[in-house]
């Protein structure tokens, strides 16, 4: 199960999640969970970011992120056994850069002598050039060499601009010329922010594992079997290796899907431009504008398998972070496709997250701050509508004139044995939370605070001070009373 943010269906069909630590996509229910996207068009020119409003605050620069759930741990870690390298590509004006050569006139190793050839491989999908691409699988196998070719084909559609295989050596099998690969695939797509190297400051480039068995054919290596790899707590599944993608671009938005669900991006591609539009000032004011957005429409068998698959019923959209990449979309449309204003509300609330808490350098992550995470995307989810016409609103009724009325806008996140009732309330509590903020101090200074809270690891205090001018405490108790009034 991937690790991102989920939004859950209309309270008439909720069941309530357990909110496990990282949910591969953090909770976002769609109405009433109560709890909480081939031809490719050309783009339109990268719109102004304060397109929906005035200029954003001048943002801080970037440190490093709170942890958020949203996130989860999604680093890769090679496992070095009898040996390691790393062969990658680049969309670069320079040549591709590969692991260092032998010395001269010393043979190659068999498994240098399969680097050499991935690296090979990987500049090959980078270039466009589909016959080298396919040279390194093993002609004699035709379905692997079909997935090889629908691959290469969905990377090509997605605008792959780095590839990259960090190697090492498993075993090698039986007599003959036969290698056992554990590989992690690295990659980045043209509009996505590419960091190639982990280091302090950077996760590195999304990356995907995989096994792969090659063979010496007529003295030259090839893949002769592809797996991926079980257990990884990375991208399993990713939808670019699983299933053959078609794509459609609107002004702001890349749709992606299968065949099946190609029927959808006539009626989703509008209502996810004019929600990339409103999101667009909102990543001016927090300092993380996006060149575009991408979203994966799921089928029923696709959103049980791509990164990782959900199984929760209740659970109709995720925002996954591809490390500081970007993040990716996910929509569930067998629970969507009926419902206008649940699909609309919802692809409104994920790009929020993608905004909000996208592209971040990540070391730890917490539940802590998901009163405000989630609060923040319900309130771009139902913009430019306030808080008391969102169907939650009943629920944040029954919780703050209840007899065990929140003391605070920052709110636990759901323990696993929470009710329905008890997660509506809580991201409906977080979307009254943002809507006073807003009311009171003004949007500019709410997403001041969510820059500083969310995206500058500030404590609540120091981010309060600076964004409204007074101690968190005094803003709590204040917006405390303004919900119990409103809701």
């Amino acid at each position: 199960m991937p690790d991102g943010d989920d939004v859950t269906t209309p309270p008439r069909r909720a069941v309530v999640p357990s909110p496990r630590p990282p949910h591969p996509s953090e909770a976002l229910p769609p109405p009433g969970f109560h709890p909480g996207f081939h031809p490719a068009a050309q783009a339109g020119p990268y719109p102004d970011p304060w397109a929906v409003g005035g200029p954003p605050i001048e943002p801080a620069r970037n440190t490093l992120a709170k942890g958020l759930m949203v996130g989860g741990a999604l680093a890769v870690v090679a496992t070095v056994a009898l040996g390691a390298a790393v062969v990658y590509a680049e969309n670069r004006t320079s040549p591709a850069e590969a692991a260092a050569p032998p010395a001269a006139g010393r043979k190659l190793t068999p498994f240098e002598s399969v680097n050499a050839m991935l690296e090979l491989q990987a500049a090959a999908v980078v270039r466009g050039d589909e016959k080298a691409w396919l040279a390194a699988v093993d002609p004699g196998r035709p379905k692997l060499r079909s997935r090889y070719r629908m691959m290469f084909q969905n990377l090509r559609a997605l605008g792959v601009s780095h590839f990259a295989y960090q190697t090492s050596l498993r075993d090698r099998m039986g007599d003959g010329p036969k290698l056992g690969i554990s590989a992690d695939v690295a990659y980045c797509f043209a509009d996505d922010v590419c960091t190639r190297e982990k280091g302090v400051d950077s996760d590195g480039p999304p990356s995907v594992g995989q096994t792969l068995t090659l063979e010496s054919i007529d003295g030259n290596w090839v893949i002769t079997a592809l797996t991926s790899r079980k257990g990884d707590k990375d991208e399993q599944k990713v939808p670019w290796e699983s299933s053959a993608l078609v794509t459609a671009r609107g002004s702001r938005v890349t749709l992606v899907g299968t065949r099946s669900e190609q029927k959808y991006f006539e009626r989703v591609l509008p209502i996810a431009d004019r929600a990339a539009t409103v999101n667009d000032r909102f990543a001016g004011l927090v300092g993380n504008p996006q060149k575009r957005y991408r979203i994966y429409l799921a089928g029923a068998k696709q959103w049980k398998t791509w990164y990782g698959g959900i199984t929760d019923k209740w659970v109709v959209g995720y925002a996954l972070p591809l490390r500081q990449a970007g993040t990716d979309v996910v929509l569930n449309m067998p629970e969507l496709k009926s419902d206008p204003q649940l699909l609309s509300t919802t692809v409104q609330h994920e790009l929020g997250h993608v905004v909000t808490v996208g592209n971040l350098h990540r070391r730890t992550y917490g539940q802590s701050d998901m009163w405000l995470k989630e609060g923040i995307a319900e309130y771009i989810g139902w913009y430019p509508q306030p808080a008391s016409a969102s169907w939650r609103r009943q629920s944040v009724s029954d919780a703050v004139h209840g007899s065990r009325p929140p003391t605070s806008i920052a709110v636990k996140a759901l323990s696993a044995d929470a009710r329905s009732e008890d997660g509506d309330a809580f991201y409906g509590l977080g979307h009254f939370a943002a809507d006073c903020l807003a009311k009171k101090y003004g949007q500019r200074a709410l997403f001041t605070f969510v820059r500083m809270y969310l995206r500058e690891d500030r404590d609540l205090d120091p981010a309060s001070q600076q964004a409204f001018g007074k101690p968190f405490k005094t803003v709590d108790r204040s917006c405390v009373a303004w919900i119990r009034d409103r809701a």
